[in-house]
């Protein structure tokens, strides 16, 4: 790996060692080879197509954190992720070749994932929609119901009442 993270220090984050893993950290180092290392808070933004375990790979290697909000989770059960670096607005979209894994038993797909150059796994394609906007903070309502805090774009509101998600599906169940 180019970067001073290790693989070790990989798996320690994330738990054990795996494929996923590997294919994690080798769309990384592609995606900061291309758009550089950013300031370590949003300036590189990562959006997952997938919730597999590469996503903890890229958060280690990036500094992209769901609570950022420059870690954005778009499960599509797609092995695939685009990369942005916010100043230029420049991206890529990395997505997983499908001929990879042949018949290769998971410890040595693992290898042969770690040993490869990056650009032999991806297909590096141009992102297929726009930059995502940065986090923001908004308001909080009261849920009607429950009396939980919600942020405010997440609420419904039904009658006058205004509910949290989760109290609007037990009140108007999806027909």
């Amino acid at each position: 790996m180019e970067s001073k993270k290790t693989y070790d220090d990989v798996v320690a984050f994330h738990g054990h060692s795996c494929p996923g893993l590997a294919i994690g950290i080798k769309a990384s180092e592609l995606a900061l080879r291309e758009l550089g290392e950013g300031d370590g808070d949003e300036e590189l933004v990562c959006v997952s197509e997938t919730d597999m375990c590469g996503v903890d790979g890229i958060q280690y290697m990036t500094n992209c954190t769901v609570g950022k909000g420059n870690l954005i989770l778009r499960n599509y059960g797609k092995v695939a992720f685009t990369f942005y670096r916010r100043r230029d607005g420049k991206g890529l979209r990395l997505v997983l070749k499908d001929s990879l894994k042949r018949d290769m038993e998971r410890d040595e797909y693992r290898d042969y994932l770690l040993k490869s150059n990056a650009e032999e796994l991806f297909d590096v394609k141009t992102p297929r929609e726009p930059l995502p906007s940065m986090a923001y903070r908004e308001s909080s309502l009261r849920c009607s119901r429950c009396g939980e805090g919600t942020m405010e774009s997440l609420t419904r509101n039904l009658d006058g009442q205004v509910y949290c998600l989760p109290c609007f599906r037990e009140i108007r169940p999806q027909r």
